[in-house]
């Protein structure tokens, strides 16, 4: 009689398999300077042979998992085929948890600023994405020359000054409501920019804490984001929900891109909580997929 003997290592090879075939979500242990800053990837069932990949950042007192699960990336890159990243803010008082009062944030030059105890080491957000960024590259086969980042808020601030940095490394940003708040004198490379603002939300930013001569407006970062990829024609097209503005002629033919969004506050359009799509779900705005569709436009060198 003939009996099948099943190897041992083949249940742990089968379940390999069927994980590695359907869309996977997973926390990932990572220590930067000292903290603790573990990251959610997406990885979508239906990949390319190399994929790009999109980092979120959410503002004050958000976490990696509330920024996985309020903006609708995750169900954006099920459709898309493309991995989705949340990296970990830290909050203010490192060294105690995360309230109301000791909210989380990522650095921008802005008005807030991280206080490590005696002796730790300094909060380096820059060094931290970027040290994330390193390790997916390789282990994911991601697009090196299709990475994005995308941030609200404070997250939006941080993105902004983060890709002004490295842009051999970024291709492309889309921020969401605030401004990028230490320009640089010039641009590595190119970098493609869409940048959303609510004319019901803050339209002055001036004066912060860490960059106390410096001030700007909505159009003025979109007018300095323009200088920067050496643009030369503006241009605007009224729309349904507000105004889009282009720079025409910038290096690379890169887009550098503001939508301006008529009665809309501090918030991100699509997500769980935003008033738009309580109020009016069939035709609320999807800052989400706007920036996914931008960031899509960008093709791989």
């Amino acid at each position: 009689m003939f009996s099948r003997i099943l190897h041992p290592v083949l249940p742990l090879l089968i379940l390999a398999v069927t994980q590695f075939a359907g869309a996977q979500t997973e926390t990932r242990p990572f220590v930067h300077n000292g903290y603790s800053r573990p990251y959610i990837i997406h990885r979508p069932a239906h990949l390319p042979a190399r994929p790009a990949v999109v980092f979120m950042l959410g503002g004050i007192r958000s976490s990696a998992k509330s920024a996985s699960e309020d903006f609708n990336w995750i169900a954006e890159s099920d459709r898309n085929g493309f991995l989705v990243v949340f990296p970990e803010p830290l909050a203010t008082v490192t060294d105690q948890p995360a309230d109301r009062q000791n909210v989380t944030f990522w650095e921008m030059k802005g008005s807030r600023t991280h206080r490590p105890p005696p002796g730790a080491m300094p909060v380096d957000d820059d060094g931290y994405l970027m040290a994330v960024l390193a390790e997916i590259l390789p282990r994911d086969r991601a697009d090196r020359n299709r990475v994005f980042f995308a941030g609200f808020s404070s997250g939006s601030g941080a993105v902004q000054l983060l890709a002004s940095r490295h842009t051999k490394e970024i291709r492309g940003i889309a921020a969401v409501a605030t401004p990028l708040m230490d320009p640089p004198p010039k641009l590595a490379c190119p970098l493609a920019v869409l940048y959303i603002h609510g004319d019901k939300d803050e339209q002055f930013t001036a004066f912060e804490a860490n960059s106390p001569h410096f001030v700007t407006t909505p159009h003025g970062n979109w007018v300095t984001w323009g200088y920067l990829n050496g643009c030369r024609i503006q241009t605007a097209d009224k729309t349904n929900w507000g105004v889009q503005l282009s720079w025409k002629d910038c290096k690379s033919g890169v887009p550098v891109i503001a939508d301006f969004v008529a009665n809309f506050g501090h918030e991100w359009a699509g997500s769980l909580d935003s008033s738009g799509k309580k109020e009016h779900p069939e035709d609320a705005l999807d800052f989400t997929d706007m920036a996914w569709q931008f960031f899509a436009g960008i093709h791989s060198k």
